[in-house]
């Protein structure tokens, strides 16, 4: 029993030659000094750019259409086509064969201007001819007005020979009814001269009506002659004669014409301001205002035709093309209070972010900019309109940080 506990005991004892065992706790304390200074330096960081203010520029959102203050909502929509006010099928006013034709689709010219030539030796001939007559009559009443002076200072040799008692009263007398026949012959000269005058404006009037001119100024929209075809002021039922030789418009005069039921008509008075958006171009928006209600309705298709003007045009509008029109509330028909959030506002394109897949809008409150969802509508390239969630006058961003976030505290540039 003795042995066995020694045994056990020797077994028991410690080397104290052997090195101390090595310890990795060292190494994880200072990386998590490190790690702790280093989300201080960012906590500090953080802190210190989340109390800077974000510089942004904003712009005020603006009434549709309309002045500061002014209030605009649609009240109606109805859709329609350009149309020309100023609109003429050009023809001649002599029947002949087209000679020239110096103008083609799409060709501007002004009021007067030559479109085309009919064949005119005939009146040329007679305008040459008429002209012959005028200088042979003109030459006759020189010839009579010179005869006439000639005998005008024989009647006065006469009358003093006649007190001196050296001629005749008979001689006197038929000098005097010479001179008498002399004037006469001097009227009817001139009268001559004034009837081949007459003549000759004539055969001038007829020489200029096969010229084709344009009865104002615009475009040339489509040509329905061509050279070598018979032209007439009225066209024969077999089409062997043309009635016109182009189609043309005044391009200033462009406005749209619309059909709107005529439930819906009494919302519409002349002078209302609208918004006209072109097929061609769906984002641009064009400002315009109603310039007549046609007085009169059509039975077939229950509608009043209602004529919108343009208040500014450019090159990209022609006629014909479809369009929409909106026509827009007055401000005094607005409720009180003036702007509401309510009431329709146009402002930059680049005031709109997504965000989470929704539009939004920052305004600047108090120094902090808000954000607000909005669904923005083009107004053109570089404007949007908004329905709802912004008032007219408010501020918004329109350049800043990307990471703008609600409530960030921002400084006006």
């Amino acid at each position: 029993m003795t042995r066995t506990g020694s045994a056990d005991l020797s077994g028991l004892t410690i080397d104290r030659d052997a090195k101390p065992p090595t310890s990795n706790r060292k190494p994880i304390a200072i990386a998590l000094v490190a790690l702790v200074v280093v989300a201080a330096a960012f906590t500090v960081a953080l802190s210190a750019a989340r109390g800077r203010p974000a510089d942004v520029r904003v712009a005020k959102a603006e009434p549709l259409g309309g002045a500061p203050g002014a209030v605009s909502s649609e009240v109606l929509t109805a859709s329609g086509y350009v149309v020309a006010r100023q609109r003429a099928s050009v023809s001649t006013e002599v029947a002949g064969r087209l000679e020239a034709l110096y103008v083609s689709e799409g060709s501007r010219v002004t009021q007067g201007q030559v479109l085309g030539v009919l064949r005119n030796q005939d009146q040329k001939a007679a305008m040459v001819t008429a002209k012959a007559a005028l200088d042979q009559a003109s030459a006759s009443l020189a010839e009579a007005k010179a005869n006439a002076h000639e005998i005008s200072l024989r009647l006065a040799r006469a009358k003093e020979l006649l007190t001196r008692a050296l001629v005749s009263q008979a001689d006197y007398d038929a000098v005097e009814a010479q001179d008498l026949v002399a004037k006469a012959r001097v009227t009817s000269a001139g009268a001559e001269v004034e009837s081949a005058r007459s003549r000759m404006n004539a055969a001038r009037i007829e020489y200029d009506k096969t010229f084709i001119r344009a009865p104002f100024a615009g475009a040339v929209l489509r040509k329905e002659a061509e050279v070598g075809e018979i032209v007439s002021p009225i066209p024969s039922s077999g089409g062997l004669t043309r009635g016109a030789i182009v189609t043309m418009a005044n391009l200033g005069t462009l406005e749209v014409e619309v059909d709107v039921n005529e439930g819906y008509v009494a919302r519409v008075r002349e002078g209302m301001r609208a918004e006209i958006a072109l097929d061609a171009y769906p984002t641009d928006r064009y400002p315009g205002h109603a310039r007549q209600i046609v007085p009169t309705a059509d039975r077939q298709k229950a509608t009043v035709q209602v004529k919108v003007g343009f208040d500014s045009l450019d090159a990209r509008v022609l006629p014909e093309m479809g369009a929409k029109v909106s026509f827009l509330a007055d401000p005094e028909a607005a409720p009180a209070g003036g702007a509401s959030t309510s009431s329709a506002v146009w402002v930059p394109a680049s005031a709109v972010r997504q965000r989470a897949g929704r539009a939004i809008v920052y305004v600047v409150e108090d120094g902090r900019a808000t954000a607000r969802g909005v669904a923005p509508r083009p107004l053109g390239p570089d404007r949007v309109m908004i329905g709802s969630g912004l008032a007219a006058g408010e501020m918004v961003v329109i350049e800043g940080p990307e990471d703008l976030a609600d409530r960030s505290r921002v400084k006006v540039r």
